[in-house]
């Protein structure tokens, strides 16, 4: 009977230290994700948050659309950074449209065969406001390996793309 009992309460010491990790993993894991800034896509009148993603400072993403005479798409590249917020490092098209261009003095233009490219702009934003266009437009968030079609959310919105620091 001793035996029965001891191993009773190596059990229950057993499922008590399990539970106790399944609980510190949970909690570790919640302010893990805190720790990462976060890139936030709201309403611009309601505030309400349509779009929230973690993500490193450093890392990039890219808004797509499609442009409104030529019908091809457009790559506006973004770094996260720390106390700027925002910043354009790239763009690039396949060809210029109206509105396209370089904007003297800020990057570098190259051609790569495909597409015309404007690399280190590095031109601080902080945060901006998009007007989302139509499903035609197609403005998607390109992050890893994920895409988020902002027109099929938020057509003919303005909403305000920005970094929370955590």
């Amino acid at each position: 009977m001793d035996r029965h009992f001891s191993l009773f309460i190596s059990m229950k010491k057993i499922f008590t230290i399990f539970i106790l990790c399944g609980i510190t993993f949970v909690v570790h894991t919640a302010s893990w994700a805190e720790n990462f800034p976060q890139l936030v896509i709201r309403d611009h009148s309601s505030q309400k948050k349509i779009v929230e993603i973690s993500i490193d400072y450093g890392e990039t993403f890219t808004i797509r659309y499609i442009h409104s005479v030529d019908q091809s798409p457009v790559f506006e590249v973004f770094r996260v950074t720390k106390g700027d917020g925002l910043v354009l490092e790239e763009t690039y098209f396949r060809m210029f449209g109206a509105g396209m261009g370089h904007w003297q003095g800020h990057g570098k233009l190259f051609q790569d065969g495909i597409r015309t490219r404007i690399k280190e702009i590095n031109y601080k934003l902080g945060s901006f406001v998009l007007r989302v266009g139509s499903k035609g437009v197609d403005h998607t968030i390109l992050f890893r390996d994920q895409e988020i079609h902002l027109s099929e959310i938020a057509a003919g919105h303005r909403v305000e793309v920005l970094i929370v620091d955590p």
